[in-house]
């Protein structure tokens, strides 16, 4: 006897495959990102590690580029998830939380011995505004980290922990481009000695407050 089809569930069961193997593809994808950059980066070879045809890449992205900035849009939900599970402690205060997120930070990059910086910042550096897509994508992960940094810092100063000579959005750009300037030093030492030795004397010397 002929067994009957659910055209329903079958609909389903081709979107749940579809979904798990776009993520199979970003995730690979920023793995791929991290160690080669936007041109040493092969589709091909993405696609032989997830078991996706070749032909079937186009199913899922137009392009390599809207691939790349998808890519960046899931890392940067990534790194916000992070973010708001580092600083979700109530018990803390804001510098403390700030501080906790930079160690965690400095811990991630050590894992990694120090050769992969952050994606968003590499790919930056590596191909700036050239790519609409990806530059869109770009701009809004920079604004997504310092929306949340300028929050924290907010709160810093409400607190007294931290000057409020500056604006707090000021700060933010300050922490967002030293910890990116940070990362490449600790990728051309092989260690973090000098980003430790920035984060203290930003933390305890340039941003508190002034003594009166």
């Amino acid at each position: 006897m002929r067994q009957m089809t659910n055209p329903t569930m079958d609909l389903m069961a081709h979107s749940a495959k579809t979904t798990l193997t776009k993520t199979a593809l970003l995730q690979e994808g920023i793995q791929q990102l991290a160690a080669h950059g936007y041109h040493g980066t092969g589709i091909k070879k993405i696609l032989d590690v997830v078991h996706v045809p070749k032909g079937s890449f186009y199913n899922y992205f137009a392009s390599k580029e809207a691939y790349v900035a998808e890519i960046i849009r899931e890392y940067n939900q990534q790194s916000m998830l992070l973010f708001d599970q580092l600083v979700a402690d109530s018990t803390l205060t804001a510098v403390e939380k700030l501080e906790i997120l930079y160690q965690h930070m400095l811990a991630r990059y050590a894992d990694a011995q120090y050769q992969k910086g952050c994606l968003v910042g590499n790919l930056a550096a590596e191909i700036g505004h050239r790519y609409a897509l990806c530059q869109t994508a770009l701009q809004a992960s920079i604004n997504n980290w310092q929306t949340r940094l300028t929050s924290l810092i907010m709160l810093a100063q409400q607190e007294g922990s931290i000057r409020t000579d500056l604006a707090p959005d000021a700060i933010a750009e300050i922490l967002w481009h030293t910890w990116e300037g940070i990362l490449l030093r600790m990728q051309v030492d092989g260690d973090a000695v000098v980003a430790k030795r920035v984060l203290s004397t930003l933390f305890k010397q340039l941003l508190v407050p002034a003594e009166k």
